[in-house]
């Protein structure tokens, strides 16, 4: 029977976790060499318990940068799940394997096996609370989940059932007790180092942190995270987060805290921190902060490589941050007309035709303005006929509105 690739990658990966040689792994590239063949995936033998471990493994390469363990991950759940459901009812009168059923419905494992278990009497406790919480949880019934698990004690609870219990604590408790969940956060961490659940809370974490503006905690965390976790599958995805997060902390206004943005990046290679200038600068611009996006655009340039894709997308935001002052509109409104749009993405054209209109605005607006330069007449539209009470001096203030306006104008732009 023909096996296929991704039951060649189920199977390689049961077989390495189960035989105990799980060790992290450096980042795979995508397309990369296929699993070694092999039989037709088993499920993995022993009992829950067992069963979750391996789910857990597999998971803790996710965190490593294993593409294989993150392709077969949706896989091996879905025969866990399968298998749970199928073990005999006895199966349950053991504690251990009530709480791996819990973790496992917390680590991706979803609803149905819980909805099982707390449809049957005599779970005890602290399982049967556990239980019903997490279920709740699942389920999105967010509320109850908060009554029933916000002060649950994880200190007697095995490592990976407390690391799970704590995550869901502490997203139940973001929003309105963001220190509390800071606390948790920071117990997950020391708990299973090494992992992909330290891992998701480290992120956690340092967007919380965010949230409640503590930039120098905020700082260490993120650094932390790219030592730590460089070729996490998830890297990708909290690099564009931390870039967002780093414009609410007003970087372009305050030296030091640029220095934070720039302490942070040194910790990656030169294209890894080319490539999060530039996204800085993008979110920079959308969110309207000009000054965060001329410095950002300043050092991803310094990175770039003449003439590259890369150094247009530096030009195209330093520019679209230049036309809203006086001293640089001239420039920046040339270097925008001048870009080679073959070497934008389609997510930039949009932030490029909103900067273009709006340089021609400001330049209609300061046509005729004595000591200031015309915009080129070849990028204004044909005007009407001026009003004549409308003068010079009456074109002062109406310029600079429309300054005033630039970057909210820019930030509706969807790059």
């Amino acid at each position: 029977m023909k096996v296929s690739r991704t039951g060649r990658i189920v199977a390689a990966a049961l077989g390495l976790l189960i035989a105990g040689r799980a060790a992290p792994v450096a980042a795979e590239p995508a397309g990369g060499p296929p699993a070694a063949p092999a039989a037709e995936p088993q499920a993995p033998t022993g009992d829950p318990v067992q069963w979750v471990r391996t789910l857990q493994l597999l998971q803790d390469r996710v965190a490593a940068g294993s593409r294989a363990a993150h392709e077969s991950q949706p896989l091996l759940i879905a025969r866990i799940n399968a298998d749970l459901l199928a073990v005999p009812p006895e199966i349950w009168g053991r504690r251990s394997n009530i709480r791996a059923a819990i973790t496992f419905a917390l680590s991706g494992g979803g609803p149905s096996v819980l909805r099982r278990l707390t449809a049957q009497d005599g779970l005890g406790e602290p399982e049967a609370t556990l239980a019903r919480g997490a279920l709740a949880y699942v389920e999105g019934r967010e509320a109850e989940a908060r009554r029933l698990l916000q002060d649950v004690d994880t200190t007697d609870l095995p490592p990976t059932l407390a690391g799970a219990i704590g995550l869901t604590q502490a997203s139940l408790a973001v929003p309105d007790q963001p220190i509390r969940a800071i606390a948790l956060l920071d117990r997950v961490r020391v708990l299973l180092p090494g992992t992909l659940t330290e891992e998701g809370a480290l992120r956690r974490e340092i967007f919380t942190l965010g949230q409640i503006g503590d930039l120098k905690t905020f700082e260490a965390l993120a650094i932390q995270y790219l030592r730590r976790f460089p070729h996490s599958i998830y890297a990708g995805n909290f690099r564009q987060r931390l870039a967002y997060q780093l414009t609410q902390f007003d970087i372009g206004h305050d030296a030091e805290r640029f220095a934070t943005l720039n302490r942070i990046l040194d910790e990656l290679g030169p294209e890894s921190r080319r490539d999060l200038y530039l996204v800085v600068a993008q979110t920079a611009i959308q969110a309207g902060q000009t000054a965060a996006a001329l410095r950002a655009s300043e050092k991803a340039l310094a990175l770039c490589a003449p003439g590259s894709a890369e150094a247009t997308r530096g030009q195209l935001y330093r520019a679209a941050a230049e036309i809203v002052s006086l001293a640089t509109f001239e420039s920046g409104s040339r270097t925008l007309r001048s870009l080679d749009r073959a070497k934008l993405t389609a997510r930039d054209m949009p932030l490029l035709e909103t900067a273009l209109s709006t340089a021609e605005a400001i330049g209609r607006g300061l046509a005729g303005r004595p000591g200031l330069p015309e915009a080129d007449a070849a990028a204004k539209p044909a005007r009407a006929a001026p009003d004549p009470a409308d003068g010079p001096a009456s074109l002062i203030p109406k310029a600079q509105a429309t300054i005033d306006r630039i970057d909210l104008m820019l930030s509706k732009a969807t790059p």
